[in-house]
């Protein structure tokens, strides 16, 4: 299990003005901090998508809730993408925190995705063994490299998986629901897609298994299970 986010600034922002009501959770950084004691805790990453499609990133073992709340709050940006890692496949390490960053030599105007930048919420086990063939990686990173090298449409193959994946596809958000958590929140233009939210929060719709979703938003991208 890990905990993910992803969010437009107005969402990040109407996120920040809802948190203020809540008890216990007041700040963007008390809920980053709550998402990484639920289910994180070996390394956080954030990434930052601005609106010419190029992408600032950090994490590490040692990054905090509070620096990528500082980021969101702080920084120009469009979207922005959250990930606190549970290990699972692959050591506890700076490069195996999420997101990753896969770039390929395909064009960015054909079909096939060269560039990009995800994180997952889930455990493939049965990629293990290739992932370690690879290198120290993890599971993650292996189906990212596998889509960005293979040159496979990118929401079919994710759907093949049970994993939750959250990313920018050649500088377009996506998500791709699999059989974990994961919460919608939408209040007119502010939009952010997480693994949870507090329990005080109003106005969460919970997406079925294999709903995907990308910016603008096309209703072909609804896949049913």
């Amino acid at each position: 299990m890990c905990r993910m986010l992803l969010a437009n600034r107005k969402g990040v922002f109407r996120l920040r003005e809802i948190l203020a009501e809540i008890p216990g959770c007041r700040s963007l950084r008390d809920y980053l901090e709550a998402l990484e004691l639920r289910d994180g805790g070996n390394g956080n990453g954030y990434a930052l998508l601005d609106e010419e499609g190029e992408v600032r990133m950090a994490k590490g073992v040692s990054l905090s809730p509070a620096e990528a709340a500082r980021a969101m709050e702080t920084e120009q940006y469009t979207w922005v993408l959250f990930h606190s890692r549970e290990a699972s496949e692959g050591s506890i390490s700076d490069r195996n925190c999420h997101p990753f960053f896969v770039e390929g030599r395909h064009s960015p105007t054909g079909k096939a995705t060269s560039r990009l930048v995800f994180a997952a919420n889930g455990n493939e086990a049965t990629l293990a063994p290739l992932a370690r063939a690879w290198g120290d990686i993890t599971d993650s990173e292996f189906i990212g490299r596998m889509v960005v090298d293979m040159g496979l449409p990118l929401m079919e193959t994710l759907c093949c998986f049970e994993s939750n994946f959250f990313g920018f596809a050649d500088g377009v958000p996506f998500v791709k629901k699999g059989n974990r958590d994961m919460l919608l929140f939408r209040d007119g233009g502010a939009l952010v897609f997480a693994s949870d939210f507090p329990f005080a929060m109003k106005g969460l719709t919970k997406p079925p298994q294999n709903y995907c979703w990308t910016f603008p938003e096309d209703p072909t991208m609804y896949c049913s299970p």
